[in-house]
């Protein structure tokens, strides 16, 4: 335990090589990119709901972004690259990764709402103009 405490730990340029989570990280990385992908078929296909679908555009390439860079940082650690398989890396990642979808979380329903008010005062706006003639 008292190796976690210590900052050598996470700075040491070269850990060991031998992972003991590489199946893990690789299932997260593959998953990370498969629900990229589907979200992104599925906003396209399947939903409906305009203003949702406009929101929901950017999540699907975040997903894979982050899927390709954990299993970059995989390969890095695998490999035994020096300071670019150090540990301190993951908590970077780890930390934007949190950053990234949190803020999208809590902003989701505000954000929503906004839109959601906006869409409804152009529909009342757009009942009153005339139409286009062709």
């Amino acid at each position: 335990m008292e190796r976690f405490l210590s900052l050598r730990y996470y700075f040491i340029p070269l850990p060991d090589p031998n992972f003991q989570f590489t199946k893990l990280t690789l299932l997260i990385g593959v998953l990370l990119i498969l629900m990229g992908f589907a979200l992104g078929i599925y906003r396209k296909k399947y939903l409906k709901n305009s203003i949702i679908k406009k929101m929901l555009k950017i999540y699907p390439g975040r997903l894979r972004l982050y899927g390709f860079l954990v299993l970059l940082l995989l390969i890095f650690r695998v490999q035994g690259i020096p300071y670019l398989s150090m540990r301190i890396w993951w908590f970077v990642f780890l930390a934007f990764f949190l950053y990234t979808f949190l803020k999208l979380a809590f902003t989701f329903k505000k954000e929503y709402a906004k839109r959601k008010e906006r869409e409804r005062k152009n529909i009342i706006k757009r009942k009153y103009l005339p139409k286009k003639k062709r």
